[in-house]
């Protein structure tokens, strides 16, 4: 059996600082604007918009898109925000960096893609890599509009908060693999049930921003179980890949979301979260963040609501094979 991905199963559906920025609760909500991904190479790509009310993803995400002569000629629907902006803000790790100003057009490529974006006046104190690298690394998140991207934290590994992320999803994680093992008609797992549960589960990543509602917090945690390889494995055993969300309440209420692949060690068909921050915007909080892997790159606005995350704008930067 080659080492690719063999199931994916979702339990429920659903990845140079200046001074610190109050919190957003005293902004006007109601104003548009646009968001934007920058890259270290300077080029970034619009990807969503807030209107006011909802989320837009105006900016196209296909490389057949016909390309304008300039960049006064492209269609104000596609900024999102009514008309082109000469500046944007970028923020990093929840403070704003400095203003960047949008200079054209341009082809920029991610994995085997192409995408219509953006060229701008960005300097990196980081040396930019080729772009043959990915995922490619991001400077940041560019704003035009009147709207503050608030920090969301990387956990500690071995932190309480972390250890006690690891309790909260196991229950979880176990029954999620068990449904994956059981869903199989050409493959059966190797591991038993039993040894399943005696392998231990690693987290890899926790990040955490507070919730909208008032007294809940909530995380997204990446999480493996790794099988030892058995000879036919070639050195690569079998892996169990976690993710979700977890949201922690007054009085120890807990919801959990978690989905699970099994795929093998090089983790084909698997992508990890990048945050960029959050915004506080129509009394929710939106985490706005990348995804990426070995066949793809996307950017995504989710509402990390403790009902149930939800999707409310993404964008295809690029995939392998096109």
């Amino acid at each position: 059996m080659k080492h690719t991905a063999l199931l994916a199963v979702l339990v429920l559906s659903m990845a140079p600082a200046i001074a610190r920025v109050p919190s957003a609760s005293t902004f006007d909500e109601r104003k548009p604007f646009l968001l934007a991904i920058l890259n270290r190479d300077g080029y970034a790509m619009p990807f969503a918009a807030f209107d006011g009310r909802r989320w837009k993803p105006s900016w196209p995400d296909t490389r057949q898109v016909e390309m304008p002569i300039s960049i006064d000629d492209v269609d104000k629907d596609w900024w999102g925000i009514g008309k082109r902006p000469e500046r944007m803000t970028l923020w990093f790790d929840g403070a704003k960096v400095k203003d960047v100003a949008v200079t054209g057009l341009a082809m920029v490529k991610a994995l085997c893609s192409a995408r219509l974006g953006l060229k701008t006046d960005y300097k990196s104190p980081e040396i930019a890599p080729p772009r043959t690298k990915a995922p490619y690394p991001k400077d940041g998140l560019l704003v035009a509009g009147d709207t503050t991207v608030e920090r969301i934290d990387i956990l500690e590994s071995g932190s309480a908060e972390w250890n006690r992320t690891l309790i909260l999803i196991t229950d979880k994680f176990n029954k999620a693999e068990n449904v994956a093992a059981r869903s199989f008609t050409d493959w059966k797992h190797p591991f038993d049930e039993r040894r399943r549960r005696a392998q231990p589960i690693t987290i890899e990543a926790v990040y955490r921003a507070p919730n909208a509602r008032a007294g809940w917090m909530t995380y997204y945690v990446e999480a493996v179980r790794q099988y030892p390889a058995r000879p036919d494995d070639r050195g690569c055993g079998v892996a169990t890949i976690g993710w979700g969300w977890v949201h922690v309440g007054p009085d120890n209420a807990v919801k959990v979301e978690l989905g699970t692949r099994v795929t093998y060690c090089d983790r084909k068909g698997v992508s990890v979260m990048l945050p960029f921050g959050f915004i506080r915007a129509n009394d929710r909080h939106y985490w706005v963040v990348q995804f990426s892997g070995f066949e793809g790159e996307s950017y995504r606005v989710i509402d990390t609501d403790r009902e149930g995350a939800r999707l409310m704008a993404g964008f295809s930067a690029g995939s392998c094979p096109e």
